[in-house]
């Protein structure tokens, strides 16, 4: 039988919270107590998440709970902290303690600085045994997942089976949100839950009051070091929320679920606190770059408005602006990120990447018309074609760092990838024919770093290499058929010049058609539409749910 874990929603502060402390007052003084005035009167809130007890509406939605008809369970779980749960990954014989605390130190160092998700001086081994065996299992899983791979089976399917747990008894605390996030950044190629996993954890924190944390103000940081932190834990799970959601929605075409608040856009103050982990710098660059690419998107409306009110010049005026604003961000936020890790590389990445998104727009509104020509519109097309290059430059200059990538950054790699070749293929001859080399340049050099990085197959470094190739050896082949061909008829020496010339136009044209078609003053490949590039992901080991390439 699952023991009741600590992690209840009925416990789980959320000092950001202004009516908190007010909670605090009178209690515990008697029944002949005052009545203190609620807070919620001078908001005139008479709703029932207004009136009914903070545990009702914090996660504990029950009629027992409503009523306050439930025992206390306060001795229940003082007596369950000091207890190691029965469903401890170390206690069930999946491991041994050495082999965990080796396994969840490399998580620290190794995975945790890509997800900012835990902080290393509250989140240590014996702690979170003691807290949480779903976050601990989850961390063996991805740390085993990159350094153990004999143990990730089982660990894996031992955080499944505390998940499914977890879900059917409406468990809900930063622990078992934390633990559902970290089991979606490293997963199994097939698996499509993401997006759903998503969801439930944001629920999850919108019923633990998150969504109503105060802004950061430096002279509310009372209480001792450790609830200091707990506190900036429940906060930086939120905004680690924010960002997921927002780059879910980005790669998905789906909508969000978390608006933007006063706590969120007072990220950077909240990054420059004297507790501040150099993950948090991190995360407030995403925060920021999300922030802004939210606003952006939601100026540029839907593309059937675009199109119709003829807009694209003022829509690239606004992107100009956009375009600095970003290179503002990148500027600022690489002078005060951690120099020695990964997080340089992922803001110059995450930057770049959203650059191409946002000039793509403009860019497919105008070839998706036949009266538009390109040549009035080179920015939008030199943006993003330069953007996209670069991202996998980024990626050759920085091979170091990524055999421990999480998936988004697999995600955004091979759409950069399928941007290229879209574009390739929806130019005119003379722009496509300056652009291949340098296409076929890249997405080759970016295949042969994930092919050295020696992972194992099923790996998303292995994935993404395969993927690549199939791209390449799709490109390639119409070439090579091509040359073949120019080369069979010159060969034949004994024919006349004129049945020369005019077999060498044959060859050619029969060889390339196979493969190309003129369509509209551009080229078409047999691999340009969607349903081709799900089969190339298909064939690759990718999922396409996992992003949109050409919404």
């Amino acid at each position: 039988m699952t023991p009741k874990r600590k992690a209840q929603s009925s416990t789980a502060p959320v000092a950001s919270s202004p009516s908190v402390q007010q909670r605090q007052i009178g209690e515990g003084s008697g029944q002949t107590q005052a009545i203190q005035r609620s807070p919620d009167w001078s908001n005139g809130s008479l709703q029932p998440a207004g009136l009914f007890s903070r545990a009702a509406t914090r996660g504990s939605f029950s009629l027992g709970s409503i009523l306050n008809a439930s025992e206390s369970t306060t001795s229940e779980a003082q007596q369950e902290e000091s207890r190691i749960p029965s469903d401890d990954p170390v206690q069930l014989g999946l491991l041994n303690s050495s082999i965990a605390s080796s396994l969840f130190e490399n998580f620290v160092e190794s995975l945790n600085p890509y997800i900012s998700q835990l902080d290393p001086h509250l989140h240590t081994f014996g702690r979170i045994r003691q807290e949480s065996s779903f976050l601990l299992t989850a961390i063996l899983a991805a740390a085993a997942k990159a350094f153990n791979p004999a143990l990730y089976r089982k660990l894996r399917d031992h955080a499944e089976d505390i998940l499914a747990t977890t879900f059917r008894k409406g468990t809900k605390s930063v622990e078992t949100a934390q633990a559902v996030m970290i089991l979606t950044y490293w997963k199994e190629s097939e698996d499509t839950r993401a997006w759903m996993l998503l969801g439930y954890v944001i629920r999850m924190g919108m019923e633990l009051g998150w969504h109503r944390l105060a802004p950061y103000s430096s002279q509310s940081n009372t209480g001792t070091d450790m609830e200091r932190r707990q506190k900036r834990n429940i906060e930086r799970t939120w905004l680690i929320l924010f960002v997921y959601d927002r780059s879910m929605s980005l790669q998905t075409g789906k909508p969000w679920m978390i608006e933007r608040s006063e706590f969120i856009e007072s990220i950077e103050p909240w990054c420059k606190d004297s507790m501040a982990t150099p993950g948090d710098r991190l995360l407030g660059a995403l925060v920021t770059l999300r922030l802004l690419s939210s606003e952006v998107f939601r100026l540029l409306g839907p593309r059937s408005s675009r199109v119709r009110a003829r807009q694209l010049h003022s829509l690239e005026s606004l992107l100009a602006i956009i375009k600095s604003r970003i290179e503002e961000w990148e500027s600022r936020w690489l002078s005060v990120a951690d120099t020695d890790g990964c997080h340089p590389f992922l803001i110059q990445f995450y930057g770049t990447h959203l650059r191409l998104q946002l000039f793509s727009l403009p860019l497919q509104d105008i070839l998706a018309q036949s009266d538009q020509n390109t040549t009035y519109h080179m920015e939008a097309l030199w943006v993003s074609y330069s953007s996209a290059l670069e991202m996998l430059h980024l990626i050759c200059r920085h091979p170091s760092w990524l055999y421990f990538a999480q998936d988004s950054i697999h995600v955004m790699t091979a759409y950069s990838a399928a941007f290229l070749i879209k574009l390739m293929l929806s130019t005119s001859h003379s722009i496509a024919g300056q652009i291949q080399p340098a296409i076929q340049s890249a997405i080759s050099g970016a295949a042969l770093v994930f092919s050295q990085q020696a992972a194992p197959l099923g790996s998303s470094c292995a994935l993404q290499s395969r993927f690549l190739d199939n791209v390449l050896a799709r490109i390639s082949k119409p070439t090579a058929e091509a040359s073949a061909a120019t080369d069979l008829t010159e060969s034949c020496g004994q024919l006349q010049a004129g049945e020369r010339d005019t077999t060498r136009e044959a060859g050619v044209a029969a060889a390339s058609g196979r493969a190309f078609n003129q369509v509209e003053g551009g080229l078409s490949l047999d691999f340009a539409d969607d349903e081709t590039w799900v089969e190339l992901m298909a064939e690759a080991g990718f999922n396409a749910q996992d992003g949109v390439f050409f919404a």
